[in-house]
């Protein structure tokens, strides 16, 4: 079979598509890569010698605006290019993760009568992914939320797709750290890296923190932890490769996060966690996220406007302080992964190519 990966502009769609294709691979499949020429996805098939093919898509804001016009124009060049791309390869199938770099492909291969999957990590699907699902050969999905909440789109619970060194890691895992661990995300958040270090100040002497700040905003979060006197407790760090964060989520008790694609993999490490959802993020997917792991006792929800440094104190404290709460989230998280889950999305990719 040969197969077209697409979906991308930031990790959280990149890395399941190429967890799928690993599957794909070690079965004897030709896998490529379709994305965007502005994303992160050409330089991780690059490290891992995948064909990439890349196209002029961003992110499409609103088409009242230039910018917003400029990259509706963009869209459609890249859909064009998409095309020719792929009747020059000629695949059996294709398989989207979602991100702006997708629309332009799934919708080049609905013209091309290609057949396609999707797979959708959020909640609430996104755009890139929702108008094209019910044409899709499958439509899978990582939240149980999604099943209730999209029944016209008639999506599949697969589970989400998570990097091979992760799970190993976690296969391993024994027992449960206690650092706290603070991640906004591949880039990180300007509103973590400013609050939380103020929450720690009101926190024990003792207890330790590992922060993902973002490369951007490494140095100004730096210089408020050093001005708030907590350099002998509270690490901070630009980015955390694969192993990094494999040694981050052993060393965690707790985590502070966005609930993006990251909330996964507090399930696979079975960790209790602190959400706060982007505020704008796309039809509130964040928001969603959290909620369903809140339903199930496994995480505290902050609002943004409300998540004060008293507030993230008297969370951490209360997480923190009782094992039992910690032990019962564990129990919900693990439940909720879906270790076979790449798997099972490959077995509908090839469903579909038949």
């Amino acid at each position: 079979m040969r197969l077209i990966l697409t979906g991308g502009g930031t990790g959280g769609h990149i890395y399941p598509a190429l967890v799928v294709g690993d599957v794909a691979a070690a079965v004897g499949d030709e896998i490529l890569y379709f994305g965007s020429l502005r994303g992160q996805e050409s330089k991780l098939c690059q490290d891992r010698s995948i064909p990439f093919r890349g196209f002029p898509s961003e992110p499409l804001y609103s088409v009242r605006t230039l910018r917003g016009l400029k990259a509706l124009v963009k869209l459609q060049q890249a859909r064009i290019q998409a095309r020719k791309a792929l009747r020059d390869v000629s695949p059996d199938v294709v398989f989207s993760t979602g991100g702006y770099s997708a629309g332009s492909v799934v919708a080049a291969a609905r013209d091309l009568r290609i057949p396609y999957t999707i797979h959708t990590a959020d909640s609430v699907p996104a755009r890139s992914s929702s108008m094209f699902a019910k044409e899709a050969a499958a439509f899978t999905c990582t939240f149980r939320s999604t099943v209730a909440k999209c029944p016209a789109l008639k999506p599949i619970r697969t589970g989400q797709p998570i990097r091979k060194e992760l799970r190993t890691a976690a296969k391993g895992l024994q027992g449960s750290g206690n650092q706290v661990f603070v991640v906004g995300g591949s880039q990180g958040s300007e509103f973590l890296n400013q609050t939380v270090p103020l929450a720690a100040v009101q926190t024990s002497r003792t207890q330790r923190f590992m922060h993902a700040s973002g490369p951007k905003n490494f140095e100004s979060t730096m210089a408020r932890v050093e001005e708030l006197g907590l350099s002998d407790r509270y690490t901070v760090v630009p980015y955390l490769d694969t192993e990094g964060m494999v040694e981050a989520f052993k060393s965690a008790g707790l985590v502070i996060a966005r609930s993006g694609g990251t909330v996964a993999e507090l399930a696979l490490f079975g960790l209790p966690s602190i959400l706060v959802p982007l505020p704008n993020s796309a039809n509130d997917h964040q928001l969603h996220n959290a909620e369903e792991f809140v339903d199930m006792n496994a995480a505290s929800l902050l609002i943004q406007s409300e998540a004060t440094p008293d507030r993230f104190s008297s969370e951490m404290t209360a997480w923190l302080s009782d094992g039992t709460r910690r032990d019962a989230a564990k129990a919900a998280l693990l439940d909720w992964d879906v270790p076979d889950a790449a798997n099972r999305i490959y077995s509908h990719i090839l469903e579909a190519s038949r």
